[in-house]
């Protein structure tokens, strides 16, 4: 986490479900639909996202396990930011499936992947 800088620290996704994630590692978290995951995204709120990213050099923003990438993949597309993986949300991974020597279908292995993969991205 200390490898990336406070700048940088700036965490784009579908949904805000990482505001617990950002108070914690210092995170500016921007989600495109709010909380809900029910509707969607007004070409205005497509807009102003895009627009977000690039005054802002956002480097890389991050699909869900729980939510549709396609809005993202859009915003990614035409801000230039890559797509910089898939983040847990609403969910846990795959009981027993090890990752970098962790359960990511474990509390602590969530959260562990999620960050490194933030973190990675964004460097």
């Amino acid at each position: 986490m200390k490898e990336l800088p406070e700048a940088k620290r700036i965490l784009i996704t579908s949904h805000d479900a990482y505001n617990y994630f950002g108070r914690a590692y210092g995170f500016k978290v921007v989600g495109l639909q709010g909380i809900s995951t029910v509707s969607e995204a007004s070409l205005a709120d497509v807009a102003k996202m895009v627009d977000f990213i690039k005054e802002n050099k956002v480097k890389a923003v991050f699909v869900e396990s729980s939510v549709s990438p396609a809005t993202i993949k859009r915003i990614s597309e035409d801000s230039g930011a890559v797509i910089g993986g898939e983040l847990f949300s609403d969910a846990m991974g795959e009981p027993g499936k090890m990752e970098h020597g962790y359960d990511v279908g474990t509390y602590e292995g969530m959260i562990k992947h999620n960050l490194s993969t933030i973190v990675d991205a964004l460097k």
